[in-house]
């Protein structure tokens, strides 16, 4: 995700929630294969099997429904488990703050035939439209650390999950697409103030996430938190310059640069790679996996 580095996380929040809402057509093809990666490997950890058409699943900043094509739709090639998808289908609600990624969420609906899904615009730390104990498990891909009060967010988490249900939240450990951006950004204007994909550092970590769930209800004992490498594979390194100059990246980015700046910006992409980056097409990013059970 996208953010400017502000002092107030609410500006922050408004920033990311225009930006999203101006770029939500190219998230998933530019960031969905990766974030697709990292949320069935969330899921893997959710007892799959135990679900069916009575269960109710709540995919919260949900984007574009990446959490719910994994549980509804048939998984993409690179992805393998076996439980998935969930059958026969459970109901899926998906929320998100951003306008357009619910309605890109309702094209997908229709276009899989996701029958049992809907979607609503919605912010993730006020789940007021949801009563206590309905969902068997809610999930929030790479969104947590995006809100004002992620305690808040995790608090209303616990509240909505039945006995025995699960949160999942994931957020990054590292991230090379981030040091890349951020180094073409420095070469060509050394003292721009924009942090690309900009999160708090501490999210980095591994203490964090279960820390927030941990604040918002969950005991600590029945808290577990595991990684996941759903590395960003662009196939060579044409693939990692092409990505790298989508607008869901460079349209914050190049607000008020000349054309020679932004002619510059894929040779300084290229500086910053890897030989091996250059050889695979790979971009390595590790991801936190946090999974809190409501005792």
């Amino acid at each position: 995700m996208f953010l400017i580095n502000v002092t107030h996380h609410s500006l922050s929040q408004i920033s990311e929630k225009f930006h999203f809402q101006k770029n939500a057509s190219s998230y998933e093809e530019d960031a969905g294969a990766t974030s697709t990666r990292l949320a069935a490997a969330a899921l893997s950890y959710l007892p799959l099997r135990s679900y069916s058409s009575s269960s109710h699943i709540l995919d919260s900043a949900a984007g574009p429904g990446i959490v719910t094509k994994l549980l509804l739709s048939p998984s993409p090639a690179d992805v393998s488990v076996p439980e998935l998808p969930v059958s026969p289908r459970p109901r899926v609600t998906g929320i998100d703050l951003v306008p357009a990624m619910v309605e890109h969420f309702k094209a997908n609906k229709a276009s899989l035939n996701w029958t049992t899904a809907d979607a609503y615009v919605q912010d993730s730390e006020d789940l007021s439209r949801f009563k206590d104990a309905e969902f068997d498990a809610v999930v929030m891909n790479l969104g947590i650390f995006n809100l004002r009060d992620p305690v808040a967010g995790a608090a209303e988490m616990y509240r909505v999950l039945k006995p025995g249900g699960y949160a999942v939240i994931t957020t990054w450990k590292t991230r090379r697409v981030v040091e890349i951006l951020q180094g073409a950004l420095d070469a060509i204007r050394p003292n721009s103030w924009l942090k690309p994909m900009y999160m708090p550092p501490e999210w980095l970590t591994k203490e964090k996430p279960s820390s927030v769930m941990e604040a918002g209800g969950f005991h600590k004992d029945q808290i577990e938190t595991f990684e996941a490498e759903p590395n960003w594979e662009c196939g060579s390194e044409e693939g990692i310059v092409k990505a790298l100059n989508s607008p869901l990246w460079t349209s914050k980015i190049f607000e008020g640069w000349s054309h020679e700046e932004i002619g510059r910006w894929n040779g300084e992409i290229r500086k910053q790679l890897r030989d091996t980056e250059k050889k695979t097409g790979t971009l390595e990013m590790s991801a936190w996996i946090c999974v809190a059970r409501k005792g």
